[in-house]
């Protein structure tokens, strides 16, 4: 039968504790890295939202269509574009700007993923995303060659 030793446990719990706070005080603290390798807090990174969050076709393989709105924010004014990363299309820049907000109509078969970027610039600075979802997987019923009825 195997015997614990109760003080040498209880000798041990201080340094459980420390060990526990160490590990919770690297999880809340949120440092993160720029593009250009400087380092920023979380809240003077670049910010890209888009409403409303997804969008619903009816079945499978159909369009959806949804107006949609991006607003987004940058600490800095500069020269900033909103890119479709999915087409690889530019959908509006703007011009010494720190933040902008635009009403899109977005109409899409697939999820696209959406960038802001500094002009003439291939980094990006924050995403965003429109899923596409569906109420139905698909509007064809399965084909059958003969009947037996």
């Amino acid at each position: 039968m195997l015997t614990l030793n109760t003080n040498k446990i209880y000798s041990l719990i201080p340094y459980l504790k420390l060990a526990v706070f160490l590990c919770i005080a690297c999880c809340f603290t949120s440092v993160s890295a720029n593009a250009d390798g400087t380092q920023d807090n979380k809240a003077q990174l670049a910010q890209l939202k888009v409403t409303p969050k997804r969008c619903i076709a009816l079945r499978k393989g159909q369009k959806c269509y949804l107006e949609v709105t991006f607003s987004w924010r940058h600490p800095k004014v500069g020269d900033y574009c909103l890119v479709n990363i999915t087409t690889i299309k530019t959908i509006k820049c703007w011009q010494q700007q720190a933040k902008g907000e635009l009403n899109f109509d977005f109409q899409s078969t697939l999820s696209n993923d959406f960038a802001l970027r500094k002009q003439q610039s291939e980094t990006d600075l924050a995403r965003a995303r429109i899923p596409v979802a569906w109420v139905y997987k698909s509007s064809k019923r399965a084909k059958s060659t003969w009947r037996l009825f």
